[in-house]
This record gives structure tokens, C-alpha cells and sequence, in this order.
């Protein structure tokens, strides 16, 4: 990760973040390894890292939520329709609108909570 901070507010004005598509290589047992990337004033980073079976079981969000798809096969289910998480591929939920993840392969997304603007 880089990040450049402005010297008149001491800020960080930008960042570059990686591992976005890293894998879960730990034991993390039926449930994905959640590591929170960056923490900002409007957005929170965090990854969702599977393995083949894990699974997020229905919840919901107190913000509206963006997953971005990097590496494998996730099956989104929101409002009784499952879509295909895949790299490339991206759902918006809005807050409070339950919602379930089961990973068909080992799979890794990005989870972005919109908390401001």
C-alpha cells in the first residue's frame, strides 16, 4: 500500500491498495477470512477471502454496500435471486436489505461500505 499525505492538513490526499485478491490461507473455519483493508471518513475496505463451502449466512448492512468480485466463484443472494460473483463482476446492496454469500471455489472479494459522503 502507498499513500501520499498533504502537508497542509496532514491527510492522506490518496492510496494504492493491494492484495486485493489475496487468498484465505488460514483456518478460518466455515466462514471467510474478513481482513479490513482501509478505513476512510466516507468508505471502508475489507476483504472477503473463502475457501471452497464458506459462506456469510443471510445479514444485512447499516450502510449501502458495493462487492467487487476478484478471484472465483461466489453465490450472491439478495431479494431471492442468486447472481454469479465473479472477477470482473460487482452487486450493490442497499442498507438494511438481507443478503447471503456461499463460495462455490476458493473465491476472494472486495467489500466496500459506503458510510458517508
Amino acid at each position: 500500500m502507498s499513500e501520499t499525505t498533504s502537508p497542509e492538513s496532514g491527510v492522506a490526499t490518496w492510496q494504492f491498495l493491494t492484495g486485493l485478491a489475496d487468498p484465505n490461507i488460514a483456518d478460518t473455519g466455515s466462514r471467510p477470512k474478513i481482513t479490513v483493508v482501509r478505513r476512510g471518513e466516507t468508505e471502508t475496505l475489507i476483504r472477503l477471502a473463502f475457501l471452497e463451502g464458506q459462506a456469510m449466512t443471510e445479514h444485512t448492512a447499516a450502510h449501502p454496500i458495493v462487492v467487487l468480485g476478484q478471484a472465483g466463484t461466489i453465490d450472491f443472494t439478495v431479494d431471492g435471486a442468486t447472481s454469479e460473483l465473479v472477477p470482473g463482476t460487482a452487486i450493490c446492496v442497499e442498507k438494511r436489505v438481507p443478503h447471503e454469500l456461499h463460495a462455490r471455489t476458493d473465491a476472494t472479494a472486495t467489500l466496500i461500505v459506503v458510510h458517508g459522503r
